[in-house]
């Protein structure tokens, strides 16, 4: 994906009120090696990814997101700190998000919506033919999240996983 280091401002330049709270400005942009261990932070405690008993993320997990090697991240960053995440493996003709979270204080005021519009700007500047995500089947609000933005479900598709090793089940 060719970067184009561009930065997106989602939320404008002035705060905005968004149920009676104000809501500073925020930008979209490729994560950066210091945007990791925040990125870890927000990741922390986040059953969808840290899904497996002992499992932790780290820095080191997300890195090849930062430095290439067919994929990305974009952050949502407000005030210094990252505050929305999104990755993203890249195929030649489809784009695949494993991860995607927005800290729990900034949900519902469109960080979301930006990660994902920017990622759609992006699939369509590259001629991407799709984007694919796996969501958990209890995770409604992201089912309601992605079907109001036009994405369809899988009738056809279940996911499988085995844990190989040991030293997760610790």
């Amino acid at each position: 994906m060719k970067q184009t280091g561009k930065r997106r401002r989602a939320a404008g330049g002035d705060l905005r009120k968004t149920g009676g709270r104000e809501i500073p400005p925020f930008v979209i942009r490729r994560a950066k090696r210091a945007d990791l261990e925040m990125v870890v932070k927000l990741s922390k405690g986040v059953k969808e990814i840290e899904n497996y008993p002992g499992q932790k993320m780290k820095a080191e997990d997300f890195l090849h997101f930062v430095e290439g090697g067919g994929g990305l991240m974009l952050v949502a960053a407000a005030k210094g700190k990252v505050v929305g995440y999104v990755t993203v493996y890249e195929s030649d003709n489809y784009f695949y998000l494993p991860y995607a979270v927005t800290d729990k204080r900034w949900r519902k005021h469109g960080i979301g919506s930006a990660l994902l519009a920017e990622v759609e700007r992006m699939a369509k500047e590259q001629k991407v033919e799709y984007i694919l995500m796996s969501v958990y089947v209890y995770n409604s609000n992201v089912h309601t999240f992605l079907k109001a933005r036009g994405y369809v479900a899988s009738k056809t598709l279940v996911q499988y996983s085995k844990n190989i090793s040991s030293r997760g089940n610790r």
